[in-house]
C-alpha cells in the first residue's frame, strides 16, 4: 500500500499522536548520534492530510530526534490509505512493530475516539478479544491525564506506571498524583519502588499519607532500620537468632494446644485426622530429640571445662579449638 517517499518540512507534520507515545533519554540519545554520524535511514510513515500537510503515524521518536539536532526536514514514507487504516494497520502489528503496552494502549484509545468505534468493533480489526481492547482502555482510562503525561516523557517509567500506579490510582487518585509528580523530581529504582508499594499496601492511613508526602524520607528511614537490624544480628551473633527460632516454636506450640480440641475431634473423616496426628508424632520425635543432643552437649562442654585443660576452648565442637 505504499508508494513513495520524500523529504518534507518538519512544520509540515501533524503530530497528532504525540502524546500516545513514550519518550525515554537513551533512545533519543542513540537517535540524535545515529542521525549526526549517518543521517536519516529509515523514514518516518505518514498519510496526506489537507493542503500540504501530512498526519504522523509512525516514527515520533525520530521526528523529535530530528528537531533536537536542529534538522528542518524529515524523510517520510506516504502511505495510499487513509488516516484509520494506516493507524489500524500500525495496531495490528502489519509493520512488525514490537509495541510498548502504554502506546498500544494509547494508540488504541486514541483510535477508538477519533474514529467513534465500539469495543466489539475494534476488537474485530484489529484481531484481538473484546476483554484485550478494554483491559488495554482500562490501563489508560484510569490513569489521570499528569500521569500519563509524566509516562509519555519518559518521567516514569512503563513498570512503575502498570504495576503501581495503575492500582494505586484507582484506590487513591490523589496519591497517585503525589507519587508521580515525586518521581519526575526524584526517581526510585524498580526495586525501592516494589518495597516503597508493599508497605503502603499493608499500612494504614496515618502512615500512607505520611509514606506519600515525602516518599524518600520514608525509604531512607526504612534502609536506616535495616541496617540497625543487620548490625543487631551481627552483634546478637548465631546464639542470638537460635534464641529467637526456639522462642517462635513456643508461640506456635502455645497456639496448638490452645487450637487442638476443635481440630481434632470425633467423628473427624479418618485421612485427615491420620494427617494430623502423624505430624504431632513427627513434632513430638524432633523436639525430644533437639532436647536430648542439646542436653547431652551441654554435658560433655561442662565436663570439659571442668577438666582443667590448659588448652582454651572457644566452642565446644572440636572444629574451633586452639591452643
Amino acid at each position: 500500500m505504499e508508494t513513495q517517499t520524500q523529504y518534507i518540512d518538519l512544520h509540515q507534520l501533524n503530530l497528532r499522536y504525540d502524546h500516545t507515545r513514550i519518550y525515554k533519554k537513551k533512545v533519543l540519545s542513540k537517535l540524535c548520534r545515529s542521525l549526526e554520524q549517518f543521517g536519516q535511514i529509515n523514514p518516518v510513515v505518514v498519510v496526506q492530510n489537507e493542503g500540504s500537510q501530512f498526519v504522523l503515524i509512525d516514527g515520533y521518536c525520530r521526528v523529535k530526534a530530528a528537531r533536537m539536532c536542529g534538522m528542518d526536514q524529515v524523510l517520510v514514507r506516504i502511505h495510499e490509505s487513509d488516516e484509520k487504516d494506516a493507524v489500524l494497520s500500525m495496531l495490528k502489528k502489519n509493520d512488525g512493530r514490537s509495541w510498548e503496552v502504554f502506546e498500544e494502549a494509547s494508540l488504541l484509545n486514541e483510535f477508538i475516539l477519533r474514529f467513534e468505534l465500539g469495543i466489539s468493533e475494534t476488537a474485530k480489526l484489529i484481531g484481538h478479544d473484546k476483554s484485550f481492547v478494554k483491559r488495554r482502555l482500562d490501563l489508560v482510562r484510569e490513569l489521570p491525564e499528569k500521569i500519563l503525561a509524566a509516562v509519555s516523557k519518559g518521567a516514569v517509567s512503563i513498570w512503575s506506571a502498570t504495576r503501581i500506579l495503575v492500582p494505586l490510582a484507582r484506590a487513591n487518585r490523589n496519591h497517585a498524583l503525589k507519587l508521580t509528580a515525586h518521581l519526575q523530581k526524584d526517581p526510585m529504582s524498580t526495586r525501592d519502588m516494589q518495597h516503597f508499594f508493599g508497605i503502603y499496601q499493608k499500612s494504614n492511613h496515618n502512615v500512607r499519607s505520611k509514606m506519600i508526602d515525602n516518599p524518600s524520607l520514608f525509604l531512607k528511614a526504612v534502609q536506616s532500620k535495616r541496617q540497625e537490624k543487620k548490625a543487631l544480628i551481627l552483634a546478637e551473633g548465631i546464639e542470638g537468632q537460635w534464641l529467637k527460632d526456639i522462642v517462635s516454636v513456643c508461640v506456635l506450640l502455645k497456639h496448638l494446644n490452645q487450637s487442638h480440641e476443635t481440630t481434632i475431634y470425633q467423628g473427624q473423616e479418618a485421612g485427615m485426622r491420620k494427617k494430623l496426628l502423624d505430624a504431632l508424632n513427627e513434632a513430638y520425635t524432633l523436639i525430644n530429640h533437639l532436647h536430648k543432643e542439646v542436653m547431652c552437649h551441654d554435658q560433655t562442654c561442662n565436663a570439659r571445662g571442668n577438666q582443667g585443660n590448659a588448652q582454651t576452648q572457644y566452642d565446644c565442637s572440636d572444629n574451633y579449638q586452639y591452643s
